[in-house]
């Protein structure tokens, strides 16, 4: 299904949701222009939304005011769910390491 459509048999043979997949991904999205250049209404550059995902670099957006937060948000979520959620990092404390 895509946005609550069922895909036909035909489409499905024709390769339709592996080309929806594709021109979806994030390595597609980063390469459009309009996410190279130009900013959200707010002011943040597009590019700002691609960035490439490394452990612990999220210590170098989060003040640790926001770390704290977000740690006290997701333990509320998860509370009596059987998960839990660690932070480490290369630099901190509280670098979120693992959802187990």
């Amino acid at each position: 299904m895509f946005l609550g459509v069922p895909f036909t048999e035909d489409e499905e043979k024709r390769g339709v949701v592996e080309e929806i997949a594709k021109i979806c991904s994030f390595d597609k999205l980063k390469e459009v222009e309009v996410n190279k250049q130009g900013s959200s209404i707010l002011g943040i550059p597009n590019e700002s939304f691609f960035r490439k995902a490394r452990v612990g670099d999220w210590s170098n957006h989060l003040i640790p005011a926001m770390v704290e937060r977000m740690d006290k948000l997701i333990q509320q979520k998860l509370e009596n769910s059987g998960l839990t959620f660690k932070f480490s990092s290369k630099t901190s404390p509280h670098n979120i390491s693992s959802c187990d």
